[in-house]
């Protein structure tokens, strides 16, 4: 249920964009843009976290050098919020850590339910992405 929750600050984002109405002074594209960061670094400290405590990982070095990229790209996509770039870039964060983390899933059956719920969450929070950029993408056109 916390992971479907987490959804939420991405639709609000997306509706205060689409209504132009801000929250507590915050526009809706950089309450996205921060929540999106925000959750891409707590996923990175997953990793980092892993590679610390995990030292037979055979993936123990590059967990903790793609945790750091990973981290500084959501970082750079939030300073870069107002263009589409900034949210392209965290779009991408997501469907990287997708993808990565789909590699790395054990093969656990009793985390199979748990790996399941967060890669339906994970495709719901990249389409929330795609929709927030072509809102920001259709806004720029003249």
């Amino acid at each position: 249920m916390l992971a479907y929750a987490g959804i939420a600050p991405f639709v609000i984002g997306i509706l205060l964009e689409l209504s132009n109405i801000q929250f507590m002074g915050v526009a809706g594209r950089f309450l996205f843009a921060a929540y999106s960061a925000c959750i891409l670094s707590f996923l990175c400290g997953i990793w980092w976290g892993g590679a610390l405590n995990r030292g037979e990982h055979p993936h123990r070095i590059l967990l903790a050098i793609l945790s750091n990229l990973v981290c500084l790209g959501a970082w750079l996509g939030l300073l870069m919020f107002r263009t589409p770039w900034g949210l392209l870039l965290l779009t991408l964060g997501f469907a990287f850590t997708r993808w990565a983390e789909s590699r790395l899933n054990p093969n656990v059956p009793g985390l199979y339910t748990y790996f399941r719920t967060r890669s339906r969450v994970s495709y719901i929070v990249i389409g929330c992405h795609l929709v927030m950029l072509v809102v920001v993408w259709v806004r720029q056109v003249p």
